[in-house]
């Protein structure tokens, strides 16, 4: 049985923890965390007395991959402290490239929005992977295969250009939701009567590619719904964020503000 170990305490390092224990021919060993409350709170999350919990960098052990699941800046600062020899050091980030300090290098990306209450199909997530050789590429394919059945080679400049494709299409999408839910609450309107368009917008999604599903007041070229929108936000930070993706759906489909 492979052996992995994981760096961080957050999100990502709890859903991987979780869908490493659902594997057979996957150990997972040990888990580092700066606080100790975390990592044993981490501990109690994922329901497993077996991990063998650690705070101090040099007490993680040889092991077959340690998947550091940690902020960029961390990043760059943990993997050159490590001293393992044969271990295949893997960070996880969309935004960083792949590292050249530790003996043995990967990167493996899951390309998905990590929260810790929301369960998630694990097989349906796509992992990103690069290695520094074949050999390590190899075993880094094998962990993500056994996890998801959406598996990809993707190198690191294609990867940040996913990365800030994933920011526009998840985290940018969420916070229009968020300014949505703002206006309803504001005006004293229930903002689950957004869920129903919601849940039509991303299903739509599904069928079509996002230019052909493309609806609204800036794609019908509507200047009367638009103008009227633009004053209810007057005096607001959103005018301005209105106006911008406006012009830029006009313009896409042909005409301007």
């Amino acid at each position: 049985m492979k052996q992995v170990s994981i760096i961080g305490t957050g999100n990502v390092a709890f859903h991987l923890s979780q869908a490493i224990l659902k594997l057979d021919q996957w150990n997972l060993h040990q888990v580092f965390g700066r606080k100790k409350s975390a990592t044993e709170r981490l501990k109690k999350d994922l329901s497993s007395k077996r991990i063998q919990t650690i705070h101090h960098l040099n007490d993680l052990e040889e092991v077959d991959i340690v998947l550091c699941c940690i902020s960029d800046d961390a990043i760059q600062e943990v993997v050159p402290k490590l001293k393992l020899q044969t271990t295949l050091i893997a960070h996880t980030s969309g935004a960083t490239a792949l590292q050249n300090t530790a003996v043995n290098n990967a990167v493996f990306y899951p390309l998905q929005s990590f929260s810790k209450l929301k369960v998630l199909d694990y097989q349906n997530i796509p992992f990103c992977l690069e290695a520094d050789s074949d050999k390590n590429l190899k075993l880094i394919k094998d962990l993500a295969g056994s996890i998801s059945t959406k598996v990809y080679k993707i190198n690191s400049n294609q990867r940040l250009q996913l990365h800030l494709a994933a920011v526009f299409v998840n985290n940018f999408t969420n916070y229009m939701v968020k300014i949505g839910e703002d206006l309803c609450q504001q005006n004293d309107i229930d903002s689950a009567i957004l869920q129903p368009l919601i849940s039509e917008t991303f299903e739509k999604l599904k069928q079509m590619p996002a230019f052909e599903a493309q609806t609204g007041p800036a794609k019908r070229q509507d200047h009367q719904s638009i103008s009227a929108h633009f004053n209810l936000l007057k005096n607001t930070n959103y005018q301005s964020l209105y106006h911008n993706i406006s012009q830029h759906i006009l313009n896409d489909y042909g005409k301007k503000l």
